[in-house]
Parts: structure tokens; C-alpha cells; sequence
């Protein structure tokens, strides 16, 4: 297992040592600054300048004749622990692109692409019963998600909503064995490169209930269990030193194969939620689960665990037609959500907390705004071993509305 003996590990970026598992790590939650700031919710949230890439239904309440722009990255900084070492460290990644448009009054639709996974880890472990030599694992790589979103206006009050998503990337996996204080052993390797493409589909509904003191609305997804493709090159060689900053000298190869077909079983997910708004109030909740349990790489499940999460959130804007006070312009927003990831060791579920807080900052005399959100959250436990992140993200993000066939006059 990996962290038997964990004496020592590195981290060469920020993702998780956890993301060794499955497909690394699972972004889960909204891409969008916007939703981020309220504790990630999007079941059950649209806007005429809202893309919400979570629910495909949610873009049938696009403006008919305007179009959206949204992109944004993050920057984080985290420590991660275990009950003998600390370690820091800090990077900046680009977040998600996307854009939304009309095809007709009851059709709107949004193209972007976003991260699905990422692997990024290097630890190392310590044994001394057949003398004294280590294991070193380490991963990097990503699936990233091309999405194209549907969605229909069904009647004033329901909307219904389709994504189709091409996932690529590649998956890296190294494990060495070492023996760094003798000359009379051979260091092993083993590599594996694993490419994914293929496609899946998800599904959205949002219905919004006739209530005339205040705006509810319901969502609801679905997303669809599928089988990828994927090929992996494997080779495993022995080699003269080669750890560290020293250059590898191989011996020999024992094992190569290249261009393995391999299927991976996607698990099928589901989410609701709720969201309640009333002058310039809104508040929210959901819920989302997914059968990770069921998830097989070449028949293998890896060991991980179905998920769920829950978040709450929501946001304030004081008066958005004030002209002297620019603060009351200002969308306020805050949230947090708590999430049992789909990583399991030894027994030991691997949970994740994070609380939020955004601000909306609009562009006079428009609806464009940039979009600013802060996290600060753990992930993971020292019990058993393990290690524990400790993380803050800040997220920000320009959305960009224009309208279409509007001629401006100026003076």
C-alpha cells in the first residue's frame, strides 16, 4: 500500500498524494468563480449571466439576444502533514473557459473546457527488511473535459438540459526501487503512461416553482456510467542509480508493451438542490452522490469508495441600480461544503471541508463583472499514517456579457 512505512514524501505540485488513486483528483464542485464563492452549489442555479456547466438545464435562462464570456484560474498554497513531517508549497493553474449564446428562444447553448482530474504526487517510503532500499512513487498528468451544453425551455417554469463532453489526457505513474547505500544492487522501474479519450453524457433539470413572494427553484443531474477507452504503455527495466539528480543508466529491459487497450469504468452520479431567492437574496443547498465504488480500470477497482458531498451558500447584492454607492452594487458570498471523496485506505475515509466567501465586482454601465472567491479547507487525516491537507484558494474570473444586434449611441 502507499503509505506502509511512510517515513518521507514530497510534493512537486499541489495535488493530493491521494491522487495516486483511480483517476487522480476529481474536480468536483462548480468551476465557476461564482458558485465557488457560495460553498460550490449549482444544482439549482441560472441567470442570464450565470454559466453553470454543472447542470446543462441552467442555460435555457441565458438572455436570448446576449452572449457570455467566463474564464478564470486559481492560486493555492497548502501544507500537507503527517504525523512526523510538514511540507509546504504553492501553485497557480488555469480554472475553466466557457461560452454561452442563444440558437432560438427556447434553445441555448455553452462550449468550454475544464479539468476533470488531476494526478500530481511523489512520495516515498522507507524499508529496511531486506536491507536497507526505498520506494519511490510518483504520477503526473490530467483528464480535461471539452463540454457542449443543451438547454431547452420546455415551459415558462421547466427546463431540460443535455451535455456532451469529450475527456482526454494522460496519466504518468513511476514507481522506483532504490537502494541508495549499496553499489551491489540493481534500481527498478516501472512506467506506466496511460491515454484516455472517449465521451460521456450528463443530464440536467431545473423547475421553478409558482411562488409569487419569493423565487424557488428545484434541480436536479444525472450523470451517465459509461466505459472509456484508453491505451497504456507499460516497461519495466533494471538500471544503475538513476534517483535523484542522478541520470539513469539503464541495464536492461525486462517487460514492454505498448498501446494496451484498457477499459475504464466510469460510475453514473445523480444531484439535487434548491435555492431560494428574494430581493436581491438568494440561498442554497445540494446534495451529490457517485458510485466510484463501481469504478474498474482493466478490471481493477482501486479501492475506492462511492462519494457524496453537500454544500451551502449564498450571496447578497444590496441594490443593483444604485449610481452613487458602488458597494451596494457588489454581490456578496459565502458558503461551504463537506465532501467524503471516493478514496479509501486502510478502512479510513478520506473527507474534505472547505469554507467560501466571494465577491461580485460589476463593470459600470454593463453586466460584465469580475468575480473574485476565497477557500480555505482540509482534506485527509494523519491517523494511520496518512497525511492531511490543510489548503486556501483564491479563485478569480472575468464574465463578460454582450448583447447581440444592440446598436449603442453615444453623445
Amino acid at each position: 500500500m502507499l503509505f506502509a512505512g511512510f517515513n518521507v514524501f514530497g510534493q512537486s505540485d499541489l495535488s493530493s498524494p491521494y491522487s495516486r488513486f483511480g483517476l487522480g483528483d476529481i474536480s468536483t464542485g462548480s468551476p465557476n468563480t461564482i458558485l465557488k464563492g457560495m460553498g460550490g452549489i449549482s444544482n439549482a442555479i441560472s441567470g442570464r449571466t450565470i454559466l453553470n456547466p454543472n447542470n446543462p438545464a441552467s442555460y435555457a435562462d441565458l438572455d436570448t439576444l446576449s452572449f457570455v464570456f467566463d474564464a478564470g484560474f486559481y492560486i493555492k498554497t497548502a501544507n500537507f502533514s503527517t504525523s512526523k513531517l510538514t511540507e509546504k508549497g504553492s501553485n497557480a493553474s488555469f480554472d475553466y473557459a466557457g461560452i454561452g449564446m442563444s440558437l432560438a428562444r427556447w434553445w441555448k447553448i455553452g462550449l468550454g473546457i475544464m479539468p476533470y482530474s488531476n494526478r500530481e504526487y511523489n512520495v516515498i517510503t522507507e524499508h529496511h527488511d531486506l536491507g536497507a532500499y526505498n520506494i519511490d512513487f510518483q504520477g503526473e498528468g490530467g483528464v480535461s473535459k471539452v463540454f457542449f451544453a443543451n438547454g431547452f425551455k420546455v415551459t415558462k417554469n421547466l427546463s431540460v438540459g443535455v451535455t456532451a463532453s469529450y475527456i482526454f489526457g494522460t496519466l504518468v505513474d513511476n514507481t522506483t526501487i532504490y537502494y541508495p547505500d549499496s553499489t551491489y544492487f540493481l534500481n527498478g522501474k516501472r512506467s506506466i503512461d496511460m491515454r484516455i479519450s472517449d465521451f460521456k453524457f450528463d443530464y440536467g433539470l431545473m423547475y421553478k416553482l409558482p411562488i409569487s413572494s419569493c423565487d424557488v427553484t428545484l434541480g436536479f443531474t444525472y450523470s451517465q456510467g459509461s466505459n472509456i477507452n484508453s491505451k497504456r504503455d507499460m516497461f519495466i527495466r533494471n538500471m544503475f542509480k538513476g534517483y535523484g539528480n542522478l541520470a539513469e543508466n539503464p541495464v536492461d529491459t525486462l517487460f514492454y508493451k505498448e498501446g494496451e487497450i484498457v477499459k475504464i469504468t466510469l460510475p453514473h452520479g445523480f444531484g439535487g438542490g434548491v435555492t431560494v431567492g428574494k430581493k436581491g437574496w438568494l440561498v442554497g443547498a445540494d446534495f451529490n452522490w457517485a458510485g466510484w465504488k463501481g469504478f474498474e480500470m482493466n478490471g481493477v477497482n482501486d479501492s475506492l469508495q462511492n462519494s457524496w458531498n453537500i454544500a451551502i451558500g449564498g450571496s447578497y447584492k444590496p441594490e443593483s441600480t444604485s449610481i452613487s454607492k458602488y458597494y451596494k452594487k457588489i454581490t456578496y458570498r459565502a458558503g461551504f461544503h463537506f465532501d467524503q471523496t471516493y478514496y479509501n485506505i486502510y478502512g479510513q475515509s478520506i473527507n474534505k471541508f472547505g469554507v467560501t466567501i466571494g465577491l461580485g465586482l460589476p463593470v459600470p454601465r454593463s453586466l460584465t463583472s469580475f468575480n473574485v472567491a476565497l477557500e480555505v479547507g482540509s482534506m485527509g487525516t494523519t491517523n494511520n499514517n496518512l497525511v492531511k491537507e490543510t489548503y486556501f484558494n483564491i479563485s478569480i474570473s472575468m464574465s463578460i456579457y454582450d448583447r447581440w444586434f444592440m446598436k449603442k449611441k453615444y453623445q
